[in-house]
């Protein structure tokens, strides 16, 4: 049987790019300048898919070299970061971290390139001094209302091609290497095969296998901080399915939002241009910096709720904060105005915390040149663990990935593969008084939240894993879609059991606690996971999961 039998529609390419916001983008447009055939799957639209959709007030660079400060000074800054905030340290590769260090105003100037405004209402560059790196220059205000457009727009004049409402089933493999995907049409049903020398995974956050951490009254909550349909973890699942390793599944990102986020946004307590937020007990003691460790310790005390306060900051930085609503979250300002809050007289309670998303040194596992272990197959942005972020990580693959691909030969799919990925695709329409997905993933995310949250314990995870299980042997199969829409609500659905799986196993393993990661029945940290990273692969479909050591800065960075 041939492709054209079993697929409505054959696609050929030098590269596949899975999902098509920030980063995706950015690296077709630069993948496209080398003369490469690129193509966009994106399941949205890429004028307003991804995380950034609906604007971006802020944007994390950095501009080398720095008069008196090295590269490996800042890698040791980060790291310092991380141990004070997580407690673990090392737990990436921090050769990563130097590379975007050094080329970070590469990156800048190739978004100006792209017709990209970096620039503030002087003409200057506006850098938030004392955001992440002390006074280092790190993060940058910037208006980007339109930011997606201007993206999308970009890689179509550069000659990238954008496949839009078109969801990705699963990575196509032939003798260890990927060879492209199967797709289907989230509005018409057309189910496609796209044939590439190379794939690469951009689909950012995933969190959806917990609560959203602002407060919804939806049935199926799915306002999350991030963009939902960017936080199903697709890529992460299609990759690990395809035999990547995934990296630090044990942690992921925790947060002490704020309860009323609609009418202020948590960033702009974090954001304030070098003027922190205060942290008051409920009954207006001060407290520093609010970890997991320092949360619980004032929970026993009897001291919770938290609040945070924005009060002491002066007029013009209210003001500030003012022009970062209007470029990032407009809305908010209706909000604020009718629930009658003022970041300049209020104090906002903070949510307990709580795990959120996994985004940083969580992700698919990547060397120096965004590769993963399995040929042919590469990862960028926020799905990467550890990777360079979002723009720059997309630019810098895609100014280098002709470098990989110049000895590929075309890919050879496997037709008996292409089948059994449109079974598994079109199951749910088969499906009669079957289950909704968004019901099965609700009830993914209790499980989540219930068994593997805060605090954890043995008898709570190896329970999590039962229901976890029972979940997916007797309500996955019985998933329906009435239509194509559900249809990638399903195929989501399946992304998300997946990963909440390999999370608890991951937490399962990791028998100690240390910073956010807290474990009642291993209360010492373990000093067998100093500067281990955690990964998790399938090999021949059982799961394997070991750790290893994190690489060490190499010795050309330790001269700069």
């Amino acid at each position: 049987m041939s492709l054209a039998k079993i697929a409505e529609k054959v696609t050929e390419t030098d590269i596949l790019i899975v999902g098509g916001g920030m980063g995706g983008c950015c690296l077709a447009a630069k993948a496209a300048e080398h003369g490469l055939d690129v193509t966009i799957v994106e399941k949205a639209n890429s004028q307003r898919s991804g995380s950034a959709a609906a604007g971006l007030d802020h944007q994390n660079v950095s501009h080398f070299p720095i008069p008196g400060v090295s590269v490996s000074d800042l890698v040791a800054k980060f790291e310092n970061r991380q141990m004070v905030i997580q407690g673990y340290g090392r737990w990436e590769d921090p050769n990563l971290t130097a590379i975007a260090l050094e080329r970070g105003l590469w990156g800048t100037e190739q978004l100006e390139k792209l017709g990209i405004p970096m620039k503030w209402d002087d003409g200057e560059w506006y850098f938030i001094p004392g955001a992440w790196w002390e006074n280092v220059r790190m993060v940058m205000r910037v208006h980007w209302q339109n930011i997606k457009p201007m993206l999308s727009d970009a890689a179509k004049k550069k000659g990238a091609k954008i496949i839009e409402r078109t969801m990705i089933v699963d990575l196509l493999t032939n003798n260890g290497r990927v060879v492209g995907a199967t797709a289907v049409n989230t509005r018409t049903g057309e189910f496609s095969v796209i044939k590439a020398k190379a794939t690469i995974i951009a689909t950012g956050h995933f969190a959806r296998c917990y609560e959203p951490e602002t407060p919804s009254f939806y049935k199926y909550k799915l306002r999350y901080h991030w963009c939902p349909a960017s936080a199903s973890g697709d890529g992460w699942a299609m990759s690990y399915r395809a035999g990547a390793e995934l990296a630090n599944m044990d942690v992921n990102g925790w947060s002490f939002r704020i309860r009323d986020d609609p009418t202020i946004s948590f960033g702009n307590f974090t954001w304030n241009d070098g003027i922190t937020c205060k942290y008051y007990t409920w009954d207006g003691q001060e407290i520093g910096y609010a970890t997991a460790p320092k949360y619980t310790e004032l929970e026993g005390q009897g001291k919770t709720p938290l609040y945070n306060s924005l009060e002491h900051l002066p007029a013009d930085f209210h003001k500030r904060i003012e022009i970062a609503y209007a470029d990032e979250r407009l809305v908010s300002y209706k909000i604020a105005e009718d629930r009658g809050f003022d970041p300049k007289t209020h104090r906002y309670e903070m949510m307990a915390n709580k795990p959120h998303n996994f985004a940083g040194p969580q992700g698919v596992n990547i060397d120096d040149d965004s590769r993963t272990i399995t040929d042919g197959l590469f990862a960028t942005g926020k799905c990467a663990a550890g990777g360079f972020g979002v723009t720059f990580g997309g630019l810098w693959l895609g100014d280098n990935i002709h470098k990989h691909i110049s000895n590929t030969p075309d890919p050879t799919i496997d037709e008996g593969q292409v089948e059994e990925q449109k079974e598994i695709a079109f199951r749910p329409t088969k499906v009669k008084d079957g289950t909704h997905p968004m019901e099965l993933e609700s009830a993914v995310r209790y499980t989540c939240e219930r068994y593997v949250s805060q605090h954890k314990s043995e008898g709570k995870l190896r329970e999590g894993i039962r229901r976890l299980g029972s979940l997916k042997r007797e309500f996955l199969p019985k998933l329906e879609a009435k239509n194509p829409h559900y249809l990638m609500r399903a195929l989501e659905c399946r992304n998300v059991i997946d990963l909440a799986e390999v999370h608890i196993n991951a937490v399962l393993e990791r028998k100690e606690s240390r910073g956010n990661f807290i474990r009642m029945d291993y209360p010492e940290r373990d000093k067998a996971f100093d500067h281990m990273i955690t990964y998790q692969r399938l090999e021949k479909g059982k799961p394997v999961l070991e750790k290893r050591k994190a690489p060490d800065l190499r010795p050309e960075f330790m001269k700069k």
